[in-house]
């Protein structure tokens, strides 16, 4: 069975926060491992109201330099000075992004206690895990380089106890040697192989993270088969134009990407305060293309 993503919203709206709602951040697990995606101001408090820790979190990907985006990222940093709660932190990100987090850093004002790496961003594989790769893609915004972000569990074979009596391999080490790819032999003399032992290969999960962007057909590439979409939807459709403009989508849009790609299931992010009163238009909108569309709220956590 595939391990499950944890998802949890820090921060879902545009440009400014809100009453109800911070701006952008939203975190990811997947086993020991966690991943921030965008920290906008107050990212590390909303961590903390969120149950989640700092534990773990070695990894942030930020999609663009915008200030809403990336403006807590001096007190995360300063905390993780001051709390040390991993002893090493990677940040991703374009140029311009990382050379304003790096001035960020320079407040700090004394050595830091962790190690802090900087890994420039470029479309393609970003990072990688014995059983899970991340992907960088390029948006469409009003910055030089933008990127959203593909989370790809790896294909897997689940493992036949039935199979393994049967040819006289018991449980323990054994069946942890044939799930490592190893060949082994069984209780009879005979060679036991991975083959006999694994069932069809079956296709992973796929998170797909959509930051500030206009609607273009690349972005439905990118989102194909995703078991989960998360999406940018600042506009409602009466003011795509004004969404174009400004580089961002509707929520329209980000339904027809959902339907286009074959997801399972979309989250509207980003929301503009302008809609603060009347947020159930967002789904109304979105639905009527992509039936099984829900609102990313902050605090809210969910798996896929």
């Amino acid at each position: 069975m595939s391990t499950t993503f944890g998802i949890t919203f820090l921060g879902t709206s545009a440009a400014v926060p809100t009453v109800k709602r911070n701006v952008s951040a939203t975190l990811v697990t997947y086993r020991d491992l966690k991943w921030l995606i965008d920290c906008g101001e107050g990212t590390q408090r909303q961590i903390t109201r969120a149950g989640n820790g700092f534990k773990n979190l070695t990894h942030v990907f930020l999609s663009h330099e915008h200030l809403d985006h990336i403006l807590g990222m001096g007190g995360l940093l300063a905390t993780f000075n001051m709390l040390q709660p991993v002893k090493r932190l990677a940040v991703y990100g374009n140029p311009a992004t990382l050379g304003r987090v790096r001035q960020m850093a320079g407040f700090i004002g004394r050595s830091l206690q962790y190690d802090l790496q900087w890994h420039e961003i470029s479309e393609g594989l970003i990072y990688t895990h014995r059983q899970l790769d991340c992907y960088a893609f390029a948006t469409k915004h009003r910055v030089k380089r933008s990127y959203g972000f593909v989370f790809q569990e790896k294909p897997r074979r689940r493992f036949q106890p039935e199979a393994a009596e049967r040819l006289g391999i018991p449980p323990g080490p054994e069946r942890r040697r044939l799930l490592a790819g190893e060949s082994l032999r069984g209780a009879n003399g005979q060679i036991v192989r991975p083959d006999d032992v694994l069932g069809p290969e079956e296709p992973g999960k796929k998170l797909v993270y959509v930051s500030d962007s206009m609607y273009f057909d690349g972005l439905t590439e990118a989102a194909a088969g995703a078991h989960c979409l998360i999406s940018e939807a600042t506009f409602l459709q009466a003011d795509a134009e004004l969404a174009a403009e400004v580089g961002h989508m509707t929520a329209a849009q980000a339904a027809s990407v959902a339907r286009d790609a074959g997801v399972e299931v979309l989250y509207l992010n980003h929301l503009s305060q302008r809609y603060a009163q009347a947020e159930h238009l967002f789904l109304e909108e979105a639905r009527r293309i992509f039936p099984n569309t829900h609102l990313a709220n902050d605090l809210e956590s969910i798996t896929v």
